[in-house]
């Protein structure tokens, strides 16, 4: 029985596309349709090859036809291809076959974000989608990529809640197309479009960031802010009317999230967030101002906890062995100590998180450890710090996200000034351990080389944030 799949079904033209499912596109074998659109139809598809499934977009035939449209697609494909971020959806090939045009992409199995709100979400939830989505945008606009199409349902999530922008591009890719017109497909979302994008003016990244405020109010109240019979009519409004903001007070959403909400969909591009990670930094700082917790456990399902150890004396804690507990005598009243996955250090079960490193205890994210080497146990990763007061402590990470940076918040906190408030960011895909620099002040180097974008990593590989050096190594886990 194949595993329930959670893309909208819609209505569509594509009829005659249904046909394909059972035959193959190049080696990819068409399962089922799982979606359909005016833009295009997605089937779900086998890669026998690779034993995995994947998401295959074929376009209408009638942008297929167009010349015009071909160039522009390959081109942009070819650009969101090289994206390597893990909140924006893997391209794996794309390509023609029998006047058939399409793109293959990773499959996610947890439906879309437009699926998850059908009423209001909690604060921190709802922050944590759209912390997750800025960290795609601004891969994508630092390499020069503006979206042009954020909505929800361009917004794919795991089952743990992990999010993935998708259809980078299509917007940018019609335009200009000699169909375009015949067609009369419009450009964008009407209920998420910026003012400018509206009218037709030119649109840059600060457009992605007003329609994710969209997104964001979207969230927090269950409904989209501006309603109206036309597509007209709501491009009217994002452009006079302002934000109903007594729709989010009436949510209880805090005054200092609420500014962040209203600045990300002011009016004009200059009033705005200027850029992504801009606007991450206001939204984490307002969500602490506001006595709410970040939003990193939403997004990760629960798990056992570490191995645990009995000691019955709290102060013999300091001589018990960092890595493996230990048990002392003298105390009447047994306390259980756990060992922090991240760094070693003990801790008593009635703490959360390790007074050491910061680290949930509860080693939730242990749960993302899902690629096994070859002896079966998960590919797990290790920093080496080498150099100033870190120096000689070790680091292990799971297969999620981490960022890192000089500031509370970061999941590593290196304390050094040349290291940034975030400076670089690690995670695992695909079998591989990437590192991507976040626009550092002093630069990630790998190898004593500057890197300007997402790098796979190799056991052994040296990396300095600023002047801290680390060692890489790829380890493996219990």
């Amino acid at each position: 029985m194949q595993p329930e799949n959670y893309y909208p079904r819609q209505a569509g033209s594509n009829n005659d596309l249904d046909m394909l499912v059972g035959k193959t596109l190049g080696q990819f074998r068409i399962v089922e349709r799982i979606g359909a659109g005016g833009m295009a139809t997605v089937f779900k598809a086998y890669q026998p090859a690779l034993d995995r499934y994947v998401a295959i977009k074929v376009l209408p035939t009638h942008y297929a036809r167009d010349p015009v449209f071909v160039k522009r697609f390959v081109q942009e494909a070819r650009s969101v291809a090289k994206l390597a971020h893990p909140n924006i959806v893997q391209i794996h090939d794309f390509g023609e076959q029998e006047n058939i045009t399409f793109i293959v992409m990773e499959y996610v199995d947890g439906g879309t974000l437009k699926e998850r709100i059908k009423k209001p979400l909690p604060v921190p939830e709802a922050a944590d989608y759209i912390i997750q989505a800025a960290e795609g945008l601004d891969c994508a606009h630092r390499n020069g990529i503006v979206h042009r199409d954020v909505k929800p349902a361009n917004m794919l999530l795991r089952k743990d809640g992990h999010l993935l922008l998708s259809d980078f591009g299509i917007a940018k890719i019609l335009e200009g197309t000699t169909n375009l017109t015949r067609v009369g497909t419009g450009i964008g979302t009407p209920q998420y479009m910026s003012p400018e994008q509206g009218m037709g003016q030119a649109v840059d990244r600060r457009s992605d960031l007003y329609s994710l405020g969209i997104v964001f109010f979207h969230c927090l109240t269950g409904r989209v802010p501006f309603q109206a019979d036309s597509p007209l009519t709501i491009t009217v409004k994002h452009i006079n009317d302002p934000l109903p903001v007594d729709r989010l007070t009436a949510e209880g959403v805090p005054p200092l999230v609420v500014q962040v909400v209203l600045k990300m969909a002011a009016k004009q591009p200059y009033e705005r967030y200027q850029s992504a990670d801009v606007l991450i930094d206001a939204l984490t700082s307002a969500l602490a101002a506001s006595n709410l917790s970040m939003p990193r456990p939403y997004r990760i399902s629960p798990f056992a906890s570490g191995p645990a150890v009995e000691v019955k004396n709290q102060q013999s804690v300091s001589s018990a062995s960092q890595y493996g507990g230990g048990i002392a005598q003298s105390g009447a009243q047994s306390v259980v100590m756990l060992a922090c996955f991240r760094c070693g250090a003990l801790n008593r079960s009635t703490q959360l998180y390790c007074t050491t490193c910061g680290d949930d205890l509860s080693n939730k994210r242990a749960s993302a450890d899902r690629f096994l080497g070859p002896n079966g146990r998960p590919v797990l990763a290790r920093l080496l710090m080498k150099n100033g007061p870190m120096a000689g402590r070790a680091y292990r990470f799971h297969q999620d996200v981490t960022t890192i940076g000089r500031t509370t918040g970061n999941d590593l906190v290196i304390p050094g000034l040349t290291v940034s408030r975030r400076h670089a960011r690690l995670w695992f895909a695909n079998g591989r351990w990437y590192l991507e620099d976040l626009q550092s002040a002093n630069g990630t180097f790998v190898n004593n080389v500057r890197i300007y974008q997402a790098v796979a990593l190799n056991d052994g590989d040296m990396i300095s944030f600023g002047d801290e050096a680390v060692i890489f190594n790829v380890i493996y886990g219990p």
